[in-house]
């Protein structure tokens, strides 16, 4: 009997570790599968080239120095109309403006030939853009550095003080470069070719025979007419002629 009661404790360990152990699991079952740790999400790396750069834009640039900028392009587009609206909307968007607008239409294109200024440094930007209204067919653009132009002339006004003449020159000139290397000037042309209506062989012969009965009737419209004109020296020469030839049967006989 003393063994059972020294085997007590024993037991009592043994039943309180099995409660613990169901009440864990009962809270595991509850509370559900434990989270699993948030993976900070690391920001998307900027690309070095985000900015959408102009093809060969770069070899362009002047840093810190006033530039002018010039050029020329031909477009061939294959609606007109729309090719027209859409150049207006890309020169609104870059700020640009019209100083001149030639439209002709002829048998084989109608054309239109514009002179733009724009701010230089939508300058290159803007020829970009304008290479997607059609098929481009010559371009040529061209930049002129013109920071040692106008130091020279600062250089001038500083030493001619007293000549106020040159002086006013100097910064007129001043003023005109300023204002070139502000606003490029870009010279587009862009048409759209006229179909050619090719004549079959009937229409051909058709068109010969016409022009032959046109030219015969003018003929005889302008002989009718010169005779109206020389018919007294017409009567003349008709009298003279029977004069002669009755002359000659009288001899004859």
């Amino acid at each position: 009997m003393k063994k059972y009661v020294r085997l007590l404790p024993f037991v009592g360990l043994m039943l309180a570790g099995c409660a613990q152990s169901a009440e864990q699991q009962e809270l595991a079952t509850t509370a559900g599968p434990m989270p699993e740790a948030a993976t900070p999400e690391l920001p998307n790396p900027v690309p070095p080239n985000a900015v959408s750069e102009v093809p060969l834009a770069r070899l362009w640039r002047v840093a810190g120095h006033p530039v002018i900028y010039q050029g020329s392009m031909e477009v061939e587009v294959a609606d007109f109309a729309a090719a027209s609206a859409r150049l207006d909307t890309t020169l609104l968007r870059r700020g640009a403006y019209l100083t001149s607008a030639r439209e002709t239409t002829d048998s084989d294109r109608h054309q239109q030939t514009l002179t733009i200024r724009v701010p230089s440094a939508q300058f290159l930007a803007l020829t970009s853009e304008l290479t997607q209204i059609g098929l481009v067919r010559g371009k040529e653009l061209t930049s002129r550095n013109i920071a040692a132009e106008l130091a020279k002339l600062r250089s001038a006004i500083r030493t001619s003080s007293k000549d106020t003449m040159a002086a006013q020159l100097s910064e007129q000139e001043i003023q005109r470069l300023t204002e070139q290397a502000t606003l490029a000037t870009l010279q587009l042309t862009y048409y759209q070719l006229r179909p050619t209506t090719e004549l079959s062989p009937a229409a051909g012969i058709t068109s010969q025979v016409q022009t032959g009965l046109w030219f015969g009737w003018r003929a005889l419209s302008v002989f009718l007419i010169a005779a109206c004109y020389i018919w007294p020296l017409l009567l003349v020469a008709g009298l003279w002629a029977g004069y002669r030839w009755y002359r000659g049967k009288l001899l004859i006989e």
